[in-house]
């Protein structure tokens, strides 16, 4: 794509247009609901728009092309990594971007994150401090940067207090999907060497397994100590309430578009990457 641009000498066309597009892998994962009235709320209140795209396929060069087919859109905020580089540079050279939650590594492309690395690994310290040693994982598949960060973290924290993860007590999932989750869950804890601790790196997830446990006839925290990630509302509807790590996802928006924004206007960044804090909120699954 890169390429081609070049080789027709592509020019950034001038836009003055005050309308900004937000993409989603899943709008059925709870996480991106906060963070949408966050990126909400900064564009109303600095005279922009905001529209949402579902990107089905994010990992398909293709599902980028109405893109570059498009004038309508001022700048993106992008939820989920891209292809590769060659589409982001395709894209920077028509729009301003911003990363949300996510971000390539090897890129500069602005964003606001958590530390998922040290987020993950205060959440297996705590389940390491009340006890628990046989921790399993269920994660997300490893093209997200967040699930890559999150697993090496568990590794890296049970390594450090001298545990082993065991081949099979970790699930990766290939969407924020209950269903799924619940069916890795129940393959998990009715094994003979089950977990005493599930880390889930979604609260829906989480909710899966407390559903799992209580069909297995395990109670929690009692057999199965279960953590979350996020903090949803969601956490407060199950029984027991789910312990999680809490992330500021309306934040999340709100800094992003706001940084967006700031790059339309010329408004120099005091920082190109923005890390916000996450906090361990403790309740009943563990």
């Amino acid at each position: 794509m890169l390429q081609t641009m070049k080789e027709l000498n592509y020019q950034v066309k001038q836009n003055s247009s005050k309308l900004l597009l937000a993409t989603f892998p899943d709008f059925t994962n709870p996480f991106n609901g906060s963070c949408i009235k966050g990126m909400q709320g900064a564009a109303r209140k600095r005279g922009y728009q905001l529209l949402l795209q579902q990107i089905e396929e994010p990992k398909n060069p293709r599902s980028y092309d109405f893109l570059m087919n498009s004038s309508m859109f001022r700048g993106i905020i992008f939820t989920h990594t891209l292809p590769d580089q060659e589409t982001m540079d395709a894209i920077k050279m028509r729009y301003s971007v911003v990363m949300c939650s996510q971000y390539n590594v090897s890129d500069d492309t602005p964003c606001v994150i958590i530390d998922d690395y040290a987020a993950a690994k205060s959440a297996i310290s705590y389940l390491l401090s009340i006890g628990r040693t046989q921790i399993a994982m269920i994660n997300a598949k490893l093209h997200h940067s967040y699930a890559q960060l999150r697993e090496r973290a568990y590794m890296d924290a049970l390594e450090e207090a001298g545990v082993s993860a065991r081949p099979g007590w970790i699930a990766h999932i290939a969407s924020i999907d209950y269903e799924m989750a619940y069916s890795a869950a129940i393959n998990m804890l009715s094994a003979s060497d089950r977990p005493d601790a599930v880390f889930c790196v979604s609260d829906v997830y989480a909710s899966a397994a407390i559903k799992a446990a209580g069909r297995l006839g395990l109670s929690v925290p009692g057999d199965i100590a279960v953590m979350g990630f996020d903090n949803v509302s969601l956490c407060n509807m199950t029984v027991p309430a789910i312990s999680t790590v809490n992330q500021p996802m309306h934040q999340l928006g709100w800094q992003s578009c706001n940084l967006l924004i700031d790059q339309l206007e010329g408004i120099p960044a005091v920082s190109r990457k923005i890390v916000l804090n996450t906090d361990i909120v403790v309740r009943s699954s563990t």
